[in-house]
C-alpha cells in the first residue's frame, strides 16, 4: 500500500481552524466528519508523520469505511481533493484553502469513487447512502419507553455498560430498533459481542449495526453464523502470522474483511500470503500481505494450484531474464577482449597482404 501525501498551500506550524469552516461548513456536517477534517488539519503540521487511512481510523476509533465516507463528503462540498496515481491508488489529499484561495462556493466538485486505497468503478458499492439517525422528540421517547421490550432493552444495555445511557445513546438504540428493524434479541447480541471484543463505544456498535443491516443480517442465528465464520478466519490468520496475546485492531480486521469478503479469497490462500509475508519481512505485516493478495486477485487466483502456476511462470521468466543478461554480458566481454587484443598488437596497424605461396614457389623454381 503506497504512502499518502497530505499537503496544502499553507503551513502555519500550528493547527488553525478557519472561521469560514465553522460558519459555512461545520454546522451542516456530521460530527464524525468534522473530527476527520480537524485531524487532517492537525496532521499537516506534523513533520515526518506517516499518514495512512488505517492510522487515522485507529486514532478516532472509526472504521476505514467511516473515514472514506468523511473524505467523500468533504470532497463533495469542495474542502479537499483526492489525488490518485496512474494505477488508481490514492496518493494524496489536497486540502483546499477555505479562506478563498482556490475555493469557489458555486463550483460542484466531482466526487472521487474511493474504497480503502483504490478507486472503484461504483461508489454505491463502497459507501451506500447512509441512513440518517433520527432525533426523537420527547413525545416519541415517551411512547417508546412505554413499550416493555424497549424498556427492557435500555435497562439491559445500561447493565452491560455499567452506567446510565445518554439521550444520544438512547437515540442510537431506537435507531437500530425502529429504522434498521433489529429485534431486541439481535440488539442485545450486538452489544454483548462488541463489549466482549473490547469495544464499548456506541459509535463502534452503530458501525457494526449498519454493516449487519447492509449484509442483510436480521436474526441472532445469522449474526452468530457470520461471527463464527469470521472468528475462524481471524484465528487462522493470526496463527499464520504468529500473533498471540492480543486481538486484531480495527485496521487489521479491515484487511481481513477485504481479503475474505470483497475479494472472496479462500482461507488457505490468505494464510499462504501471511506465511510468505513472514518469510520476506520476518514480522506480521498486513500491508505487505495485502500487496501479495492484491497481485493474486489481479491475476485471477482462486486456488493453490493457481499460485503454483504463477510461481512456475515467475521462475521461468526469472531464469530467462538471467540467461539473457548473462549472454549479453558474455558477448560484450568477448567483443571488448578482441578489441583490446587488436589494439595492443603493433604489427596489426596496417592492412596485411594475401599471398599464394604455391604460385610463388613455381615462379621461383621456373626462374
Amino acid at each position: 500500500m503506497a504512502d499518502i501525501m497530505l499537503h496544502t498551500t499553507t503551513n502555519t506550524g500550528f493547527t488553525c481552524v478557519p472561521n469560514s469552516f465553522i460558519d459555512d461548513f461545520m454546522k451542516d456536517a456530521n460530527g464524525e466528519y468534522v473530527k476527520v477534517y480537524l485531524y487532517l488539519l492537525r496532521c499537516l503540521n506534523r513533520d515526518g508523520f506517516e499518514f495512512s487511512i488505517s492510522q487515522l481510523a485507529d486514532c478516532l476509533d472509526h472504521t476505514e469505511k467511516d473515514v472514506m465516507r468523511a473524505f467523500t463528503y468533504w470532497e463533495k462540498v469542495g474542502l479537499l481533493r483526492l489525488e490518485y496515481s496512474s494505477d488508481n491508488e490514492l496518493s494524496g489529499i489536497y486540502l483546499v484553502d477555505v479562506n478563498g484561495n482556490g475555493y469557489d462556493k458555486t463550483e460542484s466538485p466531482v466526487i472521487s469513487n474511493i474504497t480503502s486505497m483504490r478507486k472503484p468503478n461504483n461508489i454505491a458499492s463502497v459507501c451506500p447512502p447512509e441512513k440518517t439517525k433520527p432525533s426523537y422528540s420527547p413525545d416519541q421517547l415517551k411512547a417508546f419507553s412505554e413499550d416493555s421490550q424497549v424498556s427492557d432493552l435500555i435497562f439491559a444495555t445500561q447493565t452491560y455498560l455499567g452506567h446510565p445511557l445518554s439521550v444520544t445513546d438512547i437515540n442510537t438504540l431506537l435507531f437500530w430498533y425502529d429504522s434498521l428493524h433489529f429485534s431486541v434479541d439481535l440488539i442485545q447480541y450486538l452489544i454483548e459481542t462488541c463489549i466482549g471484543g473490547g469495544h464499548s463505544s456506541f459509535h463502534y456498535m452503530d458501525t457494526v449495526a449498519r454493516n449487519w443491516a447492509e449484509d442483510g443480517i436480521s436474526t441472532v442465528d445469522e449474526a452468530i453464523s457470520t461471527s463464527s465464520t469470521r472468528n475462524n478466519i481471524v484465528y487462522s490468520i493470526m496463527k499464520a502470522f504468529g500473533i498471540s496475546g492480543r486481538v486484531l485492531v480495527e485496521s487489521e480486521l479491515n484487511y481481513v474483511n477485504k481479503w475474505s469478503g470483497s475479494y472472496g479469497m479462500a482461507l488457505d490462500i490468505i494464510c499462504e500470503a501471511c506465511k510468505r509475508t513472514i518469510m520476506q519481512t520476518n514480522k506480521p505485516s498486513f500491508p505487505y500481505a495485502d500487496s501479495i493478495i492484491n497481485s493474486w486477485h489481479k491475476a485471477g487466483v482462486r486456488t493453490m494450484d493457481d499460485i503454483e502456476r504463477l510461481d512456475h511462470e515467475y521462475n521461468l521468466a526469472s531464469v530467462a531474464k538471467i540467461s539473457s543478461a548473462t549472454r549479453a554480458r558474455n558477448s560484450a566481454t568477448n567483443t571488448n577482449t578482441a578489441a583490446r587484443t587488436k589494439a595492443n598488437t603493433k604489427f596489426h596497424n596496417f592492412s596485411q597482404r594475401d599471398y599464394n605461396f604455391d604460385e610463388l614457389e613455381k615462379r621461383i623454381l621456373g626462374n
